[in-house]
């Protein structure tokens, strides 16, 4: 069997949530320790940060994830199509 010459891409998984977390978690620890008080404990704004980095890359994965899908189903309904007209 010959491989295909294009990459396909199914989904975005844990690899790209993680990089989206990661690039997320500086701002989103910058922006909590902006609104919290000044007598705050530098823990609340970091875990606050952390959730909501990873809380932020679980949507925007979802996201991507939702467009791909809806890609490839187009993508599968095109090519059934096609495969009916030719029969």
């Amino acid at each position: 069997m010959a491989k295909k010459d294009s990459f396909e891409f199914d989904a975005a998984g844990w690899l790209f949530w993680l990089i989206v977390f990661v690039a997320l978690i500086g701002p989103a620890i910058y922006g909590c320790s902006k609104i919290v008080y000044a007598r705050t404990s530098a823990v609340v704004p970091i875990g606050m940060g952390v959730v909501g980095a990873a809380v932020g890359a679980g949507v925007v994965s979802w996201a991507v994830n939702a467009v791909v899908q809806r890609r490839r189903k187009k993508k599968r309904l095109a090519e059934r199509k096609k495969s009916k007209k030719r029969k």
